[in-house]
């Protein structure tokens, strides 16, 4: 697979500790509701795309749904993929840029889980997400966008902070571009000595502007939420959870 530019390919291997500071509780409350608002029974078919190191993958593949992991992170597929192994279940997965997936109508529900929105310059390119999310589900089917609500990061910003994961210590610097909605974070990851510093940008939508781009794409019935418990989306919330509904009939 050809290797392009993004700032995603040297990134997220770096940042794989930051992964385990994440509760099981927080998973678990996560998975159930996915499995919830997504209807999802045993034998349908999931799309987590992207699926990083399998925290929803994994717990769905359990429940006897099968799975199909996408991630252009081969360092965490290989680690999903041992996961699987070692317990016994059963998933799909590929190496794909979230842009040039080809399903064409293959599963029940997808999700786009963790905040893995917004990494594209070009809005067309996020928007493009969406569309190859929509074409991948069959007829009817749901798809779920988690990701951080705009209003809240701006409501409660933060220019610098840091934290400490296992043997490595984590600095955050930030800054917001208002022109272009894009949340620009210097990260610099320290351990044994070293200091290595990446820079993120990331696109924040606000819930109105999601809501035109499904639209676009197709999705209907489009719900959104700001926590597991449904309640609106505001500036207090720092989640948005996102579904929409591939009609039955074009």
């Amino acid at each position: 697979m050809k290797k392009d530019a993004g700032w995603w390919n040297d990134f997220f291997p770096l940042a794989r500790p930051v992964f385990d500071r994440i509760s099981q509780k927080n998973t678990n409350d996560l998975v159930r509701y996915v499995v919830a608002k997504l209807d999802l029974k045993p034998g349908r078919k999931f799309l987590d795309c992207p699926c990083g190191i399998g925290r929803i993958a994994l717990p769905l593949a359990r429940r006897g749904i099968r799975a199909t992991g996408v991630d252009i992170i081969s360092s965490y597929l290989d680690e999903l993929a041992r996961k699987a192994d070692r317990r016994g279940l059963k998933l799909t997965l590929r190496q794909s840029d979230m842009r040039r997936i080809t399903f064409d109508r293959q599963f029940d529900a997808a999700g786009n889980i963790g905040a893995s929105f917004g990494y594209f310059e070009k809005e067309s390119d996020n928007r493009l997400t969406l569309r190859k999310m929509y074409q991948a589900l069959k007829p009817g089917g749901k798809f779920i966008l988690h990701l951080t609500n705009r209003d809240w990061i701006l409501t409660n910003f933060i220019a610098q902070d840091w934290f400490e994961t296992g043997r490595t210590k984590v600095l955050q610097s930030r800054t917001f571009d208002y022109a272009t909605s894009t949340l620009h974070t210097t990260w610099r990851f320290i351990a044994d000595g070293r200091e290595i510093a990446h820079d993120c940008p990331i696109r924040l939508y606000t819930y109105h502007e999601l809501l035109t781009m499904m639209r676009s794409v197709g999705f209907v019935d489009i719900e959104g939420f700001g926590s597991l418990q449904d309640e609106p989306i505001s500036r207090d919330q720092r989640m948005m959870y996102i579904i929409g509904t591939r009609p039955k009939r074009a």
